[in-house]
């Protein structure tokens, strides 16, 4: 009996058009016009790439300042991309946005169109030279050449030799990842788009809760006059539901993964995230289809608008909602499924141990169990005075 009423609610949610939508079609095109949106706004605005700068010298001898700039060019991981020019080709460079700055290694000054992050590097790389350059200056105010100066110091024979010295110091200027997984923040979007889908899983177990209760359809009226025990009725269409809705997310995944999303190596982990995910999914189903006194439609309109609610504090629409709770209300995320499923995903993603996403499965597996088990007590309450 388990297995064909299995198999029974499979085929019936195969052919159920409204669930597919919500849990599948829905959530794969807001993902794609997110990131048609999004997709390419991190690597393109956000992500770190080497500052162009025109750099004009009138006198072509070697000095102190073509030596640094040349050190910060040099490389596959260069701060700078230096382009020399003449001034007037500069300034045109510099109004086209073809180059963020001008340097003018003869009077050592900056040019730069607007404030920006770029151009607080620039000044910073500038003031650090000169700071050397009074400084050697200051300690040697006989009128010797800085060169000269510099061919008596010990350790140090040429310029080149000197800017190698300073760019061990530069410690700002050091790329170091803090983690080895994405930092691209629109990723919340999709995350949440998954917590919103596996919560959608929702409208299924409303109508399996109905089909169980003799007062709803004409489905409970059979069952309950049915020898079967009413458990073996539930566990087969959850568990038939559990799985076609996390074969949908399966499918989710592997199409925003495809169209470009970063969401990791941790497959696995990630799969259990979004079993687990389905599982709270149903569960909020069963604890609102479980309340015989509502209409069908008016509990589809509780666990859709629940649904959405719980998506948008996790970041659906407004990236960063979820760390402004955090900071003010943080209990409010630690109870919401939805914040729990994508703050998994965030985990999996950039933290290297397992702790947050491990308290977050158990949470979820501990809201499910109680709301499954509070929805079944509700159902067994039930007496008929005929059926």
């Amino acid at each position: 009996m388990f297995i064909r009423d299995f198999l029974y609610t499979i085929k019936i949610m195969v052919r159920g058009r409204v669930s597919i939508f919500w849990t599948l079609v829905f959530p794969l095109l807001l993902a794609t016009f997110m990131y048609m949106a999004f997709g390419n706004i991190y690597e393109q605005d956000e992500m770190f790439r080497n500052i162009k700068v025109a750099v004009v010298t009138e006198d072509e001898s070697a000095n102190g300042l073509n030596y640094m700039l040349d050190a910060l060019s040099d490389g596959d991981d260069a701060l700078l991309s230096v382009a020399r020019m003449s001034e007037s080709d500069a300034e045109m460079s510099l109004a086209d946005e073809e180059v963020e700055g001008i340097i003018y290694t003869d009077d050592v000054k900056l040019t730069v169109a607007e404030s920006s992050v770029n151009a607080s590097i620039l000044e910073t790389v500038l003031s650090e030279y000169k700071q050397y350059e009074h400084a050697l200056m200051d300690i040697y105010k006989d009128g010797i050449g800085l060169q000269q100066y510099m061919s008596g110091t010990s350790g140090v024979d040429d310029m080149s030799d000197l800017v190698e010295k300073l760019s061990e110091q530069r410690s700002y200027y050091t790329e170091k990842a803090s983690t080895e997984g994405s930092q691209n923040v629109y990723n919340n979007y999709f995350y949440a788009i998954f917590a919103m889908s596996c919560l959608f899983a929702s409208l299924s177990s409303i109508e399996m809760m109905g089909n169980i209760q003799a007062n709803v359809s004409a489905t409970g009226k059979r069952k309950n006059v049915s020898p079967q025990r009413k458990m073996t009725f539930v566990l087969a269409e959850f568990a038939a539901l559990l799985i076609i809705h996390f074969v949908v997310e399966v499918i989710s995944f592997i199409y925003m993964s495809c169209i470009g999303v970063d969401f990791g190596d941790r497959v696995w982990e990630i799969l259990l995230t979004l079993f687990v995910g389905c599982v709270i999914g149903l569960a909020i189903g069963v604890i609102v289809g479980a309340i015989s006194k509502l209409a069908e439609g008016t509990k589809i309109g509780i666990v859709i608008g629940i649904s959405m609610v719980m998506s948008i504090l996790s970041d659906l629409c407004i990236n960063g909602v979820k760390y402004e709770i955090q900071q003010h209300v943080p209990i409010i995320n630690k109870l919401n499924p939805a914040a729990l499923i994508s703050d998994s995903f965030y985990a999996l993603n950039v933290y290297s141990d397992h702790q947050v996403f491990t308290e977050n499965i158990v949470i979820m597996t501990i809201e499910a169990v109680v709301l499954i088990a509070v929805g079944i007590l509700m159902v067994r309450r039930n007496r008929y005075a005929s059926v």
